[in-house]
């Protein structure tokens, strides 16, 4: 029996020596498993050199980047700047777990990598004024890309596609196309000043922070059929634009100087604030037939071809002022209920009603701002102040800004041709010799 006792305390006492020895392998921690064989007990990384372990990397020669090829992951940032050569290849990096950012590489022309696959951070390129063409052939997910200042940037290959991305910023750059971002939810989608670009495409169904379209090429078309929430949106310059199933903005949607010709968002049913539809000179076809309430302002303003402010059968809320300005024939809003500030209509047109507008439209369901209506050919508007309580007064006549802008148009018009006229007449008169200096 003593024998026996001896021998179980041994055994116990081998067993946990093993398995503190097998706890520490290379000064690494490892997790204890008792069904793994010895060749098991050792981690990947207990194999990672500590030269792939750092909390940054700065880059700045062609060598620089080559100690780190062996690597397949890279721990920390990798920052590049002034780099000297023309080609930025990668190697056998596949994962880097920080950022990547190059700028200020004015001889770099080409970045490659055809084992990277995921960058944890922020996939940052600025003032590479050289760099033409990018080659990830294998890249999957990205935190946050922000391309800035490639203003030569044409040729992009990223054929598996980006499954998980949370932010989108791109700016001054050559690219004609944007796609292949197969996500469904986006921080920041911000692409502007990309003069060639032509087509925005992407399957993505919210942006919860802020989204931007500016500047882009004339006849770029967007195409977001799947978007429903918004945060607040932007869209200028822009051709063609679907947003068929887009159903809330949380805060504000703008709309200005776009160059499409229809406007169709068949599924709003909310603005949390600011509705602005602004100088989009070929609009001509408004609908929003669901939208109900509007949490901010409403402005539809100088889109020459909107003759009828019919687009919003559905309306009943405006927690701001609503403002119209244009060549403007005629408003119906039957389900408006109550505008939480003033109502504005300044309408270069004749045919349009103020008298109607006020008394019929306007009138009841206003609180707590003024009314204002000009029409035609008159340089002044009527002004009624409205209180909280619905109670009406008259105030002094206001300025109908159409008509006096179109006014000034024309002097300055006027002016110019007088003067051209006169200065003919004088060349004419020194020419023949008639001209006498008194």
């Amino acid at each position: 029996m003593r024998f026996q006792f001896i021998l179980c305390t041994a055994l116990v006492g081998l067993l946990i020596s093993k398995r503190a020895n097998a706890a520490s392998v290379n000064g690494y921690s490892v997790e204890d498993n008792d069904n793994t064989t010895e060749d098991e007990e050792q981690t990947p990384t207990s194999n990672i050199q500590p030269k792939c372990f750092k909390q940054s990397y700065q880059i700045n020669a062609a060598g620089d980047l080559r100690e780190l090829s062996d690597c397949s992951i890279i721990s920390g940032d990798i920052l590049i700047s002034g780099y000297d050569d023309t080609v930025l290849d990668f190697g056998s990096i596949s994962h880097i777990k920080g950022s990547l950012r190059v700028h200020n590489a004015s001889s770099l022309l080409r970045i490659q990598g055809v084992e990277l696959n995921a960058i944890d951070g922020t996939f940052g390129l600025n003032s590479l004024t050289s760099l033409t063409s990018i080659s990830l052939p294998k890249l999957e997910s990205i935190d946050t890309l922000e391309w800035k200042v490639l203003p030569i940037l044409s040729l992009v290959n990223l054929d598996k596609g980006i499954k998980h991305i949370n932010s989108v910023i791109m700016s001054d750059t050559s690219l004609t196309g944007f796609g292949g971002f197969n996500v469904e939810s986006l921080k920041i989608l911000n692409i502007n000043n990309n003069r060639f670009l032509e087509r925005i495409e992407s399957s993505v169904k919210e942006v919860t922070e802020s989204f931007l379209i500016s500047a882009n090429a004339r006849t770029l078309q967007v195409s977001l059929p799947n978007l429903s929430w918004v945060k607040s949106i932007t869209i200028k310059d822009t051709s063609n634009l679907n947003l068929n199933n887009l159903q809330i903005v949380e805060n504000n949607a703008q709309f200005i100087n776009n160059k499409f010709s229809q406007l169709k968002l068949p599924k709003l049913k909310s603005a949390g604030s600011t509705l602005s539809i602004i100088n989009n000179q070929n609009l001509n076809k408004l609908d929003f037939p669901a939208l109900v309430e509007i949490g901010g302002g409403l402005m539809v303003i100088d889109n020459d071809q909107v003759s009828d402010i019919d687009f919003f059968p559905a309306l009943k809320s405006v927690g701001g002022a609503i403002e119209f300005q244009g060549n403007i024939n005629d408003s119906q809003m039957e389900q408006l209920r109550i505008v939480k500030g003033s109502a504005i209509m300044k309408s270069s047109s004749s045919n349009f009603d103020c008298n109607k507008w006020i008394n019929y439209e306007v009138s009841g369901v206003v609180r707590g701002g003024k009314i204002e209506c000009g029409s035609g050919n008159s340089t002044v508007t009527e002004v009624l102040l409205v209180d909280e309580a619905g109670d009406i007064t008259r105030g002094a006549p206001g300025v109908n800004s159409r008509i006096n802008d179109d006014y000034s148009t024309d002097i300055r018009s006027g002016s110019a041709t007088l003067v051209l006229s006169m200065v003919t007449v004088i060349a004419g008169l020194i020419i023949s010799g008639t001209l006498m200096v008194i």
